[in-house]
Protein backbone atom coordinates (compact mmCIF):
# COMPACT_ATOMS: atom_id res chain seq x y z
CA UNK A 1 0.00 0.00 0.00
CA UNK A 2 1.57 3.21 -0.98
CA UNK A 3 2.39 5.52 2.08
CA UNK A 4 0.93 9.21 1.74
CA UNK A 5 2.52 12.64 1.73
CA UNK A 6 1.34 12.79 5.48
CA UNK A 7 1.38 9.58 6.79
CA UNK A 8 5.48 9.95 5.32
CA UNK A 9 5.75 12.89 7.44
CA UNK A 10 4.48 11.37 10.55
CA UNK A 11 6.48 8.21 10.08
CA UNK A 12 9.72 10.71 9.99
CA UNK A 13 8.61 12.08 13.19
CA UNK A 14 7.87 9.15 15.07
CA UNK A 15 11.90 8.03 14.07
CA UNK A 16 12.59 11.08 15.21
CA UNK A 17 10.58 10.63 18.92
CA UNK A 18 11.20 6.98 19.15
CA UNK A 19 14.90 7.47 19.48
CA UNK A 20 13.93 9.76 22.66
CA UNK A 21 11.82 7.46 24.63
CA UNK A 22 11.17 3.95 26.12
CA UNK A 23 7.66 2.94 25.90
CA UNK A 24 5.70 2.75 29.31
CA UNK A 25 7.84 6.02 30.11
CA UNK A 26 5.63 8.39 32.32
CA UNK A 27 6.14 12.06 31.22
CA UNK A 28 5.69 15.24 32.24
CA UNK A 29 4.11 18.10 29.58
CA UNK A 30 4.64 21.98 30.53
CA UNK A 31 3.25 25.16 28.61
CA UNK A 32 0.06 24.25 28.02
CA UNK A 33 -1.30 27.16 25.78
CA UNK A 34 -4.44 28.01 28.03
CA UNK A 35 -5.16 30.51 25.34
CA UNK A 36 -7.95 30.35 22.06
CA UNK A 37 -5.12 30.22 19.86
CA UNK A 38 -6.47 27.39 18.38
CA UNK A 39 -3.00 26.66 16.23
CA UNK A 40 -1.69 26.26 19.48
CA UNK A 41 -4.45 24.04 20.34
CA UNK A 42 -3.63 21.79 17.40
CA UNK A 43 -0.13 21.27 17.87
CA UNK A 44 -0.96 20.36 21.71
CA UNK A 45 -3.47 17.96 20.30
CA UNK A 46 -1.21 16.28 18.06
CA UNK A 47 1.30 16.40 20.89
CA UNK A 48 -0.70 14.16 22.52
CA UNK A 49 -1.38 11.59 19.63
CA UNK A 50 2.12 10.80 19.10
CA UNK A 51 2.72 10.44 22.71
CA UNK A 52 0.02 7.78 22.85
CA UNK A 53 1.33 6.22 19.36
CA UNK A 54 4.67 5.86 21.36
CA UNK A 55 3.12 4.64 24.43
CA UNK A 56 3.88 6.76 27.46
CA UNK A 57 1.96 8.12 30.25
CA UNK A 58 1.22 12.06 30.27
CA UNK A 59 1.09 12.38 34.64
CA UNK A 60 1.67 15.93 34.45
CA UNK A 61 0.54 18.73 32.23
CA UNK A 62 0.31 22.20 33.43
CA UNK A 63 0.54 25.91 32.22
CA UNK A 64 2.15 28.76 33.22
CA UNK A 65 -0.13 29.84 36.09
CA UNK A 66 -0.59 26.44 36.99
CA UNK A 67 3.46 24.95 36.93
CA UNK A 68 4.39 23.56 40.08
CA UNK A 69 7.49 22.12 40.50
CA UNK A 70 6.74 20.10 43.44
CA UNK A 71 3.49 19.35 42.17
CA UNK A 72 5.50 18.06 38.93
CA UNK A 73 8.34 16.10 41.27
CA UNK A 74 4.94 13.90 43.05
CA UNK A 75 3.00 13.24 39.99
CA UNK A 76 6.16 12.31 37.65
CA UNK A 77 9.22 11.58 39.66
CA UNK A 78 11.60 10.39 37.03
CA UNK A 79 11.69 10.44 33.54
CA UNK A 80 11.75 13.31 31.00
CA UNK A 81 10.10 16.39 31.05
CA UNK A 82 8.38 17.58 27.60
CA UNK A 83 8.07 21.63 26.87
CA UNK A 84 4.73 22.09 24.41
CA UNK A 85 5.86 23.24 20.98
CA UNK A 86 5.30 25.77 18.76
CA UNK A 87 6.61 29.35 17.40
CA UNK A 88 7.71 30.88 20.62
CA UNK A 89 11.35 30.40 21.10
CA UNK A 90 12.85 33.32 20.95
CA UNK A 91 12.87 36.93 22.14
CA UNK A 92 9.03 37.74 20.59
CA UNK A 93 7.11 36.20 22.91
CA UNK A 94 9.12 36.76 26.00
CA UNK A 95 6.64 35.25 28.36
CA UNK A 96 6.98 31.99 26.52
CA UNK A 97 10.86 32.43 26.54
CA UNK A 98 10.69 33.28 30.38
CA UNK A 99 8.45 30.43 31.44
CA UNK A 100 10.68 28.00 29.40
CA UNK A 101 13.92 28.86 31.32
CA UNK A 102 12.62 28.97 34.29
CA UNK A 103 11.36 25.13 33.73
CA UNK A 104 15.05 24.10 32.69
CA UNK A 105 16.43 25.84 35.86
CA UNK A 106 13.84 24.04 38.05
CA UNK A 107 14.98 20.79 36.82
CA UNK A 108 18.99 20.50 36.47
CA UNK A 109 18.85 17.15 37.43
CA UNK A 110 16.22 15.95 34.84
CA UNK A 111 15.80 15.49 30.64
CA UNK A 112 14.03 17.80 28.95
CA UNK A 113 13.16 17.72 25.77
CA UNK A 114 11.64 20.97 23.72
CA UNK A 115 9.11 19.57 21.24
CA UNK A 116 9.35 21.13 17.95
CA UNK A 117 9.95 24.91 17.65
CA UNK A 118 10.90 27.65 15.76
CA UNK A 119 13.78 29.74 16.88
CA UNK A 120 13.88 33.66 16.51
CA UNK A 121 16.64 35.47 18.58
CA UNK A 122 17.95 38.87 17.91
CA UNK A 123 21.60 39.82 19.58
CA UNK A 124 20.97 41.14 23.04
CA UNK A 125 20.82 40.49 26.97
CA UNK A 126 17.72 37.76 25.73
CA UNK A 127 19.54 35.64 23.57
CA UNK A 128 22.51 35.73 26.42
CA UNK A 129 20.35 34.92 29.02
CA UNK A 130 19.01 31.91 26.94
CA UNK A 131 22.50 30.62 26.15
CA UNK A 132 23.43 31.11 29.84
CA UNK A 133 20.51 29.47 30.79
CA UNK A 134 20.21 26.54 28.22
CA UNK A 135 23.90 26.17 28.22
CA UNK A 136 23.63 24.83 32.07
CA UNK A 137 22.05 22.12 31.49
CA UNK A 138 23.41 18.52 31.24
CA UNK A 139 20.81 16.81 29.48
CA UNK A 140 18.60 19.40 26.97
CA UNK A 141 17.10 18.57 23.83
CA UNK A 142 15.78 20.71 21.55
CA UNK A 143 13.55 19.86 18.46
CA UNK A 144 13.62 22.02 15.56
CA UNK A 145 11.18 22.08 13.09
CA UNK A 146 12.60 23.63 9.86
CA UNK A 147 16.28 23.33 9.21
CA UNK A 148 17.46 26.65 8.53
CA UNK A 149 16.52 27.04 12.23
CA UNK A 150 18.22 23.63 13.04
CA UNK A 151 21.33 25.13 11.75
CA UNK A 152 21.10 28.45 13.88
CA UNK A 153 19.89 26.65 17.19
CA UNK A 154 23.43 24.17 16.80
CA UNK A 155 25.16 27.45 16.03
CA UNK A 156 23.45 29.55 19.71
CA UNK A 157 22.70 26.34 21.59
CA UNK A 158 26.01 24.16 20.77
CA UNK A 159 25.74 21.88 24.15
CA UNK A 160 22.23 21.45 23.59
CA UNK A 161 21.46 18.05 21.24
CA UNK A 162 19.57 19.70 18.31
CA UNK A 163 17.59 17.67 16.18
CA UNK A 164 15.21 18.28 13.19
CA UNK A 165 11.68 17.29 13.98
CA UNK A 166 8.32 18.04 11.79
CA UNK A 167 5.52 20.75 13.73
CA UNK A 168 3.89 18.41 16.04
CA UNK A 169 0.37 19.87 14.61
CA UNK A 170 0.58 17.00 11.73
CA UNK A 171 0.11 14.28 14.55
CA UNK A 172 -3.51 15.48 14.44
CA UNK A 173 -4.17 13.43 11.36
CA UNK A 174 -6.87 14.12 8.56
CA UNK A 175 -10.14 15.81 9.80
CA UNK A 176 -12.81 13.41 8.55
CA UNK A 177 -15.94 15.64 9.13
CA UNK A 178 -15.78 18.89 7.36
CA UNK A 179 -18.18 21.87 7.13
CA UNK A 180 -20.19 21.91 3.99
CA UNK A 181 -18.71 25.68 2.41
CA UNK A 182 -21.08 28.67 2.75
CA UNK A 183 -18.83 31.00 0.98
CA UNK A 184 -16.29 30.79 -1.53
CA UNK A 185 -13.34 32.24 0.00
CA UNK A 186 -12.22 33.05 3.77
CA UNK A 187 -9.85 35.17 5.05
CA UNK A 188 -8.13 34.28 8.38
CA UNK A 189 -4.91 36.43 9.41
CA UNK A 190 -3.15 37.57 11.84
CA UNK A 191 -2.22 41.37 12.24
CA UNK A 192 0.35 41.18 15.50
CA UNK A 193 3.91 41.67 16.03
CA UNK A 194 4.43 38.16 13.63
CA UNK A 195 2.20 39.67 10.63
CA UNK A 196 4.81 40.64 7.91
CA UNK A 197 1.59 42.28 5.84
CA UNK A 198 -0.74 44.06 8.76
CA UNK A 199 -0.63 47.06 7.04
CA UNK A 200 -1.36 45.61 3.76
CA UNK A 201 -3.78 42.69 4.51
CA UNK A 202 -5.21 40.22 2.12
CA UNK A 203 -8.08 41.17 -0.04
CA UNK A 204 -11.36 39.51 -1.21
CA UNK A 205 -11.30 41.94 -4.31
CA UNK A 206 -13.46 40.43 -6.81
CA UNK A 207 -15.28 37.95 -4.41
CA UNK A 208 -18.37 39.07 -3.12
CA UNK A 209 -18.93 35.78 -1.62
CA UNK A 210 -16.17 35.89 1.25
CA UNK A 211 -15.65 36.08 4.96
CA UNK A 212 -13.09 37.96 7.41
CA UNK A 213 -12.00 36.91 10.53
CA UNK A 214 -8.81 35.51 12.93
CA UNK A 215 -8.83 33.19 15.48
CA UNK A 216 -10.52 33.61 18.84
CA UNK A 217 -13.81 32.09 20.61
CA UNK A 218 -17.24 33.65 20.91
CA UNK A 219 -20.78 33.04 21.62
CA UNK A 220 -21.33 30.03 23.16
CA UNK A 221 -17.64 28.97 22.10
CA UNK A 222 -16.15 31.50 24.43
CA UNK A 223 -18.75 30.40 27.08
CA UNK A 224 -17.97 26.82 27.02
CA UNK A 225 -14.00 27.46 27.50
CA UNK A 226 -14.96 29.71 30.25
CA UNK A 227 -16.85 27.17 31.77
CA UNK A 228 -13.66 24.59 31.10
CA UNK A 229 -11.36 27.22 32.90
CA UNK A 230 -13.74 26.95 36.35
CA UNK A 231 -11.78 23.59 37.63
CA UNK A 232 -8.63 25.06 37.38
CA UNK A 233 -9.26 28.11 38.90
CA UNK A 234 -10.24 26.31 41.87
CA UNK A 235 -7.08 24.18 42.13
CA UNK A 236 -5.05 27.20 41.46
CA UNK A 237 -6.90 28.66 44.62
CA UNK A 238 -6.59 25.35 46.52
CA UNK A 239 -3.30 23.96 45.35
CA UNK A 240 -3.43 21.24 48.11
CA UNK A 241 -6.21 19.26 45.73
CA UNK A 242 -3.95 20.14 42.96
CA UNK A 243 -2.36 16.75 42.98
CA UNK A 244 -5.13 14.48 44.11
CA UNK A 245 -7.62 16.45 41.18
CA UNK A 246 -4.58 16.95 38.75
CA UNK A 247 -6.60 14.22 36.41
CA UNK A 248 -9.35 16.76 36.63
CA UNK A 249 -7.26 19.27 35.14
CA UNK A 250 -5.81 17.27 32.71
CA UNK A 251 -9.52 16.41 31.45
CA UNK A 252 -9.95 20.41 31.14
CA UNK A 253 -7.20 20.92 29.31
CA UNK A 254 -7.70 18.48 26.58
CA UNK A 255 -11.19 19.37 26.15
CA UNK A 256 -10.36 23.54 25.64
CA UNK A 257 -7.96 22.10 23.21
CA UNK A 258 -10.77 20.35 21.46
CA UNK A 259 -12.90 23.03 21.70
CA UNK A 260 -10.84 25.08 20.22
CA UNK A 261 -9.65 23.40 17.20
CA UNK A 262 -13.44 22.25 16.61
CA UNK A 263 -14.53 26.34 16.28
CA UNK A 264 -11.41 26.56 14.02
CA UNK A 265 -12.67 23.87 11.71
CA UNK A 266 -16.23 25.48 11.66
CA UNK A 267 -14.45 28.58 10.89
CA UNK A 268 -12.11 27.24 8.19
CA UNK A 269 -14.76 25.36 6.82
CA UNK A 270 -16.92 27.72 5.66
CA UNK A 271 -14.86 28.40 2.86
CA UNK A 272 -14.48 26.82 -0.47
CA UNK A 273 -10.58 28.41 -0.37
CA UNK A 274 -8.48 29.55 2.61
CA UNK A 275 -6.12 32.80 2.60
CA UNK A 276 -4.13 32.81 5.36
CA UNK A 277 -0.61 34.18 6.89
CA UNK A 278 -1.35 31.37 10.17
CA UNK A 279 1.10 28.54 10.10
CA UNK A 280 -1.65 26.19 11.58
CA UNK A 281 -4.55 27.60 9.85
CA UNK A 282 -2.35 26.32 6.70
CA UNK A 283 -1.85 23.12 8.55
CA UNK A 284 -5.82 22.59 9.78
CA UNK A 285 -7.47 23.32 6.08
CA UNK A 286 -4.70 21.38 4.67
CA UNK A 287 -5.33 18.32 7.20
CA UNK A 288 -9.44 19.17 6.10
CA UNK A 289 -8.61 18.19 2.23
CA UNK A 290 -9.25 21.92 1.13
CA UNK A 291 -7.10 24.35 -0.68
CA UNK A 292 -5.22 26.81 1.23
CA UNK A 293 -2.99 30.08 -0.52
CA UNK A 294 -0.37 30.71 2.63
CA UNK A 295 1.19 34.25 3.25
CA UNK A 296 4.77 34.07 4.78
CA UNK A 297 5.00 35.92 8.82
CA UNK A 298 7.82 38.10 9.57
CA UNK A 299 10.34 35.18 10.45
CA UNK A 300 9.77 33.38 7.34
CA UNK A 301 8.51 30.52 9.72
CA UNK A 302 5.42 29.75 6.91
CA UNK A 303 7.44 29.20 3.83
CA UNK A 304 10.29 27.80 6.02
CA UNK A 305 7.69 24.71 6.33
CA UNK A 306 6.27 24.31 3.58
CA UNK A 307 9.51 23.99 1.62
CA UNK A 308 11.36 21.63 3.71
CA UNK A 309 7.83 19.18 4.36
CA UNK A 310 4.48 20.96 3.93
CA UNK A 311 4.58 21.77 0.86
CA UNK A 312 4.43 17.96 0.01
CA UNK A 313 0.52 17.83 0.96
CA UNK A 314 -2.01 18.51 -1.91
CA UNK A 315 -3.96 21.92 -1.69
CA UNK A 316 -0.90 23.97 -0.21
CA UNK A 317 -0.44 27.37 -2.52
CA UNK A 318 2.74 29.66 -1.42
CA UNK A 319 2.41 33.05 -2.13
CA UNK A 320 5.57 35.14 -1.65
CA UNK A 321 3.35 38.31 -1.68
CA UNK A 322 -0.07 39.94 -1.26
CA UNK A 323 -0.53 40.78 -4.92
CA UNK A 324 0.64 36.84 -5.05
CA UNK A 325 -1.99 35.94 -3.37
CA UNK A 326 -4.40 37.60 -5.11
CA UNK A 327 -3.22 36.50 -8.60
CA UNK A 328 -3.23 33.30 -7.04
CA UNK A 329 -6.82 33.61 -5.42
CA UNK A 330 -7.93 34.93 -8.52
CA UNK A 331 -7.01 32.25 -10.77
CA UNK A 332 -8.37 29.37 -8.49
CA UNK A 333 -11.51 30.93 -7.54
CA UNK A 334 -12.16 31.45 -11.49
CA UNK A 335 -10.94 28.04 -12.61
CA UNK A 336 -13.39 26.64 -10.07
CA UNK A 337 -16.00 29.15 -12.13
CA UNK A 338 -14.65 27.56 -15.31
CA UNK A 339 -15.09 24.22 -14.44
Amino acid sequence: MTVGALEQIQIETMTVLSKLFTAGQNVALVDFPNHENAGDSLIYLGELAYLARLGLQTGYVADHSRYNPDHLRRLVPSGPILLHGGGNFGDRWTDFQDFRERVISDFPDREIIQLPQGIEFSEGPALQKAQLVLGAHPALTLLIRDHASVARTKELFPSAKVLFCPDMALGYGKVETVPAPEVRLLILQRRDSESANAGNPITARNSDSHTETDWGLTGLWKLQARVLKVPGAILKRLPKLAVPFHGIQQRCYLAQAQLNVKHAISILGSGELVATNRLHATVLTVLMGRPVIALDNANGKISAIIRDYLGRLSGVYYASSVDEAHLLIAEHLDAKVSA
